[in-house]
């Protein structure tokens, strides 16, 4: 059984610019944690599997991948919760790229405490937990009210949900908005080997 969540990380991600031995690790931990997703599927209880057409509140959206904010979206979040943008980023949110050239800043997950405001290094993008902003008792969002479009179209008793390119918060990225919300961000952060640089002091510029 092939999870399409897979097929999206896959198509999300460029493997081709990772050094090979980086690839080889990347791919094998894909392989092994769509295996962990099938698993996973079972344990919850997914609209799709008890045939119903509205959320279950189940998290397993919010496990396999936490969803990525567009630029403009961060803000609103950051006010709904009475911080400011830079507090939101340091507290909430990991640094990504798909490339290697653009970066983005997606919402980090339980357990990723040590990397929060930082880069995430490739093979943790496959943490196994919910998203941070995912209230694991009462299964429920803590920003349901202003969750990034990206969260909104996912819809898993739908075929095909969430394949929309266009809807995904990474399309929505360019290589100078990571520089607007960590003005001393290094794009050869990478290059350097660095993947955790120290959080970032500097407040964002106005969008």
């Amino acid at each position: 059984m092939k999870d399409p969540f897979i097929s999206i990380l896959n198509q999300k991600f460029n493997t081709d610019v990772m050094p090979r031995p980086e690839q080889s690790i990347w791919r094998r931990l894909a392989t092994e944690y769509e295996s962990h997703i099938v698993q996973e599927s079972q344990r919850h209880f997914t609209a799709a599997r008890v045939g119903i057409n509205q959320c279950m509140r189940c998290g397993l959206c919010c496990y396999q991948y936490p969803c990525i904010p567009r630029p403009e979206e961060i803000e609103p979040i950051a006010k709904y919760l009475g911080l400011t943008i830079l507090e939101l980023i340091n507290n909430y949110m990991v640094i990504d790229t798909a490339d290697c050239k653009t970066y983005f800043l997606r919402w980090a997950k339980h357990r990723e405490e040590d990397i929060i405001g930082k880069m995430i290094p490739p093979a943790r993008t496959f943490d196994r937990e919910y998203c941070i902003f995912y209230d694991k008792e009462n299964k429920h969002c803590l920003i349901h009210p202003v969750r990034p479009q990206e969260a909104k179209i996912v819809k898993c008793w739908r075929a095909n949900s969430g394949n929309d390119r266009s809807c995904w918060g990474i399309t929505a990225w360019n290589s100078d908005h990571i520089l607007y919300f960590l003005p001393d961000f290094s794009p050869h952060i990478l290059e350097d080997n660095k993947y955790v640089p120290p959080k970032s002091s500097m407040l964002p510029s106005k969008y």
